[in-house]
This record gives structure tokens, sequence and C-alpha cells, in this order.
């Protein structure tokens, strides 16, 4: 272990570093950082409104009013559901920043591009005297949460390029020195915003005109055609549990593009299950939605409950260890984004490789645990992903203590697979706040002389 942590540190670390100080991707990170604390109030109101325990849902309704569970709801959906328009104006805001020139208007630029690339509906409804009446348009809201975000990131990043290149070249309208600066900002910001609106006008037309019909389809369809000719064979799990936990570090939300695909798979896999289950046949069937959703995705993508532990265990830095109490709530419901964006993981070259192994490993020991008979298959039963573990592998497999041996066995292995990573990114962090104290007695003790000249 010694040795590892030795060869991280002396190896893996300079590298990383040098990929993180890329400009682009500390702008992903510090962009995407800025969802965090809404990801995090979002993550409560879901564990409130997904409590997979139907008499304490029964008794909450009863009080509060018939359906009131569903309407804990109500702030996930103006936080989890508003991720990438948060993240396509302050990574945009980063770039911008990062080369001197206005971040607010960039970011308001790369906004707008953003919402033009969105598909708008109109909603019509029909009163009882036959009288049609028009509810207004709206955007296809799937798009605006971590649906959208790959588009968002790609947004941000062309759509902030070209105002960074058109605002150096100088082609801007220029106001006199007695003009205010918030006025003269926006008179700059006109040139380089017709230009973005324009170029992802064209793109949107060009999209519209293919059977793709918007990008957002094209990136989905793109990624995930080649996961619906995989099914569910063993090469298939894997490919597929490496492919969206790839997605996850990159920012992107793996499980909604990739399960997009595989859900028309891995249901009729499931009904198949609990047919079979019915009839007091053999299961056909490992890989099913519960083999994911309560075995591999333990505590969340990347077994975040792993995680969790580890930080909880190993870490010293007041950032992670806060972080770490934080996360636990949500991770035992397997919620995973507060960790994801808190470490974060995303575009974070040392934490991104034990996110993917350790559920890479996972997969294997369950689908190997499965395939010898030593666990019971998925019975098709449709447990809710928020069914904490061990109880969600011993309902899943409809009854089978030794998913719940198999449940803590996983929560363990990725535990002890992330300890190692955590020693060196949690040395960082402390690092990080020794030197911010450091800097901030040196602030101290350069004020106290200023002082006494006085």
């Amino acid at each position: 272990m010694a040795g590892f942590m030795s060869f991280l540190e002396r190896k893996a670390m300079p590298v990383a570093g040098k990929i993180a100080a890329q400009r682009h991707i500390r702008a992903l990170r510090d962009g995407l950082a800025v969802t965090m604390p809404l990801i995090i109030v979002g993550s409560i109101f879901m564990i409130l409104g997904n409590i997979p325990i139907d008499s304490v849902n029964e008794f909450i309704n009863s009080v509060l009013g018939e359906g009131f569970t569903s309407k804990f709801l109500y702030p996930t959906r103006v936080t989890f559901d508003i991720v990438a328009i948060l993240s396509v104006f302050s990574i945009s805001y980063q770039l911008a920043r990062d080369k001197d020139v206005d971040g607010v208007s960039a970011g308001a630029a790369a906004l707008s591009a953003f919402l033009l690339l969105i598909p708008v509906i109109t909603l019509n409804t029909e009163l009882a005297d036959g009288t049609a009446l028009n509810l207004g348009r709206i955007w296809q809201t799937a798009n605006l949460g971590a649906g959208g975000l790959i588009v968002a990131i790609l947004t941000a990043i062309v759509s902030t390029e070209i105002f960074i290149f058109v605002t150096k070249k100088n082609w801007v309208i220029k106001m006199p020195d007695s003009v205010p600066p918030a006025v003269a900002k926006s008179f700059a910001a006109i040139i380089p915003g017709l230009i973005i609106i324009t170029l992802f006008f064209i793109l949107r037309l060009f999209f519209e005109a293919t059977s793709y019909e918007t990008i957002f389809n094209f990136i989905t369809k793109f990624v995930g055609a080649p996961l619906s000719r995989v099914g569910l064979s063993f090469g298939g799990m894997l490919a597929t549990v490496f492919l969206y936990m790839v997605f996850w570090t990159l920012g992107i939300h793996g499980t909604r593009v990739v399960f997009g695909v595989m859900d028309s798979v891995l249901l009729p896999a499931m009904d198949a299950n609990r047919i079979a289950l019915e009839a007091g046949e053999v299961l056909p069937n490992i890989v099913t939605k519960q083999f994911y959703d309560n075995f591999v995705n333990i505590g969340g993508c990347g077994a975040a409950i792993g995680l969790v532990i580890a930080i909880l265990f190993v870490a010293k830095s007041q950032q992670m260890k806060t972080l770490g109490k934080l996360a636990l709530g949500p991770a035992l419901f397997n919620i995973s984004e507060p960790i994801i964006f808190g470490v974060p993981i995303v575009m974070n070259p040392i934490m991104m490789i034990p996110f993917v192994l350790s559920n890479v490993s996972i997969a294997l020991i369950s689908y190997g645990a499965m395939y010898f008979n030593l666990v019971s298959y998925p019975a098709g039963l449709a447990i809710p992903w928020t069914v904490p573990a061990p109880i969600s592998g011993f309902l899943a497999t409809n009854g089978d203590w030794r998913a719940v041996i198999l449940q803590l066995i996983a929560i363990a292995l990725s535990a002890v697979i992330y300890v190692p990573f955590v020693k060196v990114w949690d040395k960082q962090k402390s690092l990080e706040e020794l030197s911010a104290v450091q800097d901030g007695e040196l602030d101290d003790e350069f004020n106290q002389l200023l002082g006494a000249n006085d």
C-alpha cells in the first residue's frame, strides 16, 4: 500500500497536475463545482420523495395530505433539473475569465446558444366547449438537467472560444471612455454574441434537417447505439459499466445517457425473470435493471458509499471530512451526485481511476457470484433504486440472504479500492488548506506592520 501511494505521489500526481492545469479541464472542474450546493439540497428532497418504505409514505400523506410525498420532488426539479443551465454559464464564465474577457457576457452568450439548441414544444388543450386553448411554449426540460450536460459542456467551450477570439481580435463595438463600463461591456458583446447565435442557429437547422432532429438525439444515439448491440452478455455488461462510469468522470450523466438505450434491453430481461419466477422456472438473465440498480451501482454510481466510507476513515483535511459527512446520507440511498461533484470526481485525474475501477470490480464479483450460483439472479422484482443496501439485495433476489453478504463485500471492496487514492487527494487538500492558513497569517502580519508604521 505504501509503495502504491508513493507511486501515485511521484508519478501520477505530476501528470495529473499538468492535466488538471489545462485551462479547459480547469474550467470544467470549477464550473461544475458551482452545481454542487444545489445538487446536495436536491438530494435531500429526492430522498424524502423516494422513501422506500410504504408505511412511512402513507403516514406522511395521511398527515400532510394525499400524494404529498410527490411534492418533495418540487425542489429536486429546480436543482437537478437545471444542472445543464448552471454548467453552461459557469464553465463559460471560468473560460472567459481565464483569458481576461468579460465572463458574464460570455456566459450569457453561451447560455443563449445552448437554449437555442433545445426544441420548443407548443402546448395546446381543448376546453369543454371545443375551443382550442394555447398554453404557451416550453423547452424540453429533460435537456436542461444532467441529460443535456454533454451538449452544455460542448456549447460552453465552443461558444466561449469564439467569444474570446472575436474579443481579442478587437472585432467589437467600442464606446467612448465617458460611457459607464457596464454599458460599454454590453455593446462590446453585441458582435461576438451575433456570431455565436448565428452559428448555433445554423447548427440547429442542420440537425433539424437530419433524421436525428436535434443535437441531443444525435449525442444519445451516437453514444448509445453500440450499447444496444451488446445486450445482456458478460462483455456487454462490462462495456456498459465502463462506459457510463467514464462518462460520469467527464461530467456527463452516464447513467441517463447509457441506460436511455440499455433500458430497452434491460426491462424486457427483468420481465422475463419475473415471468420465470412466477412459473417456478429457472431465471434466464443475470443482467437486468436490478443487477445495475441494486448490485453494481451500490451506494450510487462509482460505488459512492465506499468512497464516503474511505473519506470518513482516512481523510484529514477539513474539506474532505465535511464532504464525507454531507454525502453519507445521500449515498446510503444510492444518490451519488453530491460526492461526484463535491470531491470532485469530474475531471479529476486521480479520483477518476478508483471511480471507474470500483464499479467494474463490483460488476465482476456480482456477475461471477450469480453465474456460479453463489447468489440468486435478480428475480424481476422492481425494487426502487433508492432502497439502501443490503436491504435492496435481499429484496431484489426474492429473499436470498447471500445477496446481503455480496452487497456488504462489494461495499468493503469499493472502500479498499478508494483508500489509497483518497489519501493522496486528501493530502493535496490538506496542503491547500495549510497554504491558505499561512497566507492569511502573512496577510495579518503585513497589516500589523502597516499599522505600526502609520
